[in-house]
């Protein structure tokens, strides 16, 4: 299978670019979260397990299905989408997972449980400046994550999450395009002394 230099330049460009802003909204959102209410902003246990690790999760994700989709896809109008996809399918999947129908439907799991970790791990600063104003209360106790409300629970953790990673892919494109590219520069296939083996 032969690599064109374009191609890969195109892959890093646009990885790159998702990663920066990705930690970028992060930021400005923990900023926010601080600005609006000071009193309520809880500053973080560990920096590496709750913001470095799951941004390093997130970009790296992106990358494998970037790659894996650029790879594979002919049409490659949708190869960045590929991991919103990849996303919004592994969290339907967490979600429903998780559901119990016992006591009235609602979702419950524990806090050890590795599809409410990865939920964790895809979470964006940015949505959670919503908690100030709409928090999630529940059962949290004894290692249990049993949101109250349902709704509230999927709009927070499912369905903003997956919004946002749409958003964020849509304006990374733009700005890798915007910064990056040339006007004479076209991801099309080039002659055959820019390819790699």
């Amino acid at each position: 299978m032969k690599i064109y230099k374009l191609e890969i330049k195109y892959l890093v460009r646009t990885i790159i670019t998702w990663t920066f802003l990705n930690l970028a909204l992060n930021m400005i959102g923990l900023f926010i979260t601080k600005l609006l209410n000071e009193a309520e902003f809880t500053y973080f246990e560990s920096i590496t397990n709750e913001f470095v690790k799951p941004l390093i999760i997130q970009s790296l994700l992106f990358a494998f299905c970037l790659t894996v989709a650029f790879a594979f896809l002919k049409n490659k109008k949708y190869v960045p989408y590929i991991f919103v996809a990849f996303q919004f399918i592994l969290f339907h999947i967490i979600f429903f997972l998780n559901l119990k129908i016992h006591h009235g439907l609602h979702f419950e799991s524990t806090f050890s449980n590795p599809g409410l970790s990865y939920l964790s791990y895809s979470g964006q600063y940015l949505i959670d400046v919503l908690y100030l104003y709409f928090p999630i209360n529940g059962n949290f106790d004894n290692g249990i994550f049993k949101p109250d409300n349902l709704g509230t629970f999927y709009i927070h953790w499912i369905l903003l999450n997956i919004v946002y990673y749409i958003g964020l892919t849509w304006i990374s494109l733009k700005v890798a395009k915007f910064f990056f590219e040339n006007k004479s520069e076209i991801l099309t296939i080039p002659k055959e002394e820019d390819t790699i083996e």
